[in-house]
């Protein structure tokens, strides 16, 4: 049950960086846009940034140290949470993945699973 507390926080932080992200590639058209964006209008953005980041070190180190996780381990849990930022993009920010990128998450995900089930075998 751990566990499944640690994969559902690490989604949390990759929804709440693909919200970052699509306002992000949403408002901004170039590097002074993009400036202006986080400097100026949206300043929050950089704080909830940082705050994910630090926050994301965090659990990773309670991943390693309280569950016992290896790298590996934890490493395939953010990887596992990659589909929350593609449904993320595409449902908040309407960002589409084009049909090659959605197999391509399809086929990481498939070579995920296998590493993972002869890691674990």
């Amino acid at each position: 049950m751990e566990i499944l507390f640690f994969y559902l926080t690490a989604c949390t932080f990759m929804a709440i960086s693909s919200v970052l992200a699509g306002l992000q590639w949403n408002e901004a058209n170039g590097v002074q846009e993009y400036l202006r964006l986080v400097l100026i209008q949206k300043p929050f953005i950089l704080l909830i940034t940082l705050a994910v980041v630090v926050l994301c070190g965090s659990l990773t180190q309670l991943g390693k140290h309280h569950f016992n996780l290896s790298y590996y381990e934890i490493s395939i849990i953010w990887f596992a949470t990659s589909w929350v930022g593609l449904v993320t993009l595409w449902l908040v920010s309407g960002i589409k993945p084009s049909p090659p990128e959605l197999l391509g998450v399809v086929c990481c995900h498939i070579g995920m699973g296998i590493s993972t089930f002869y890691r674990v075998t």
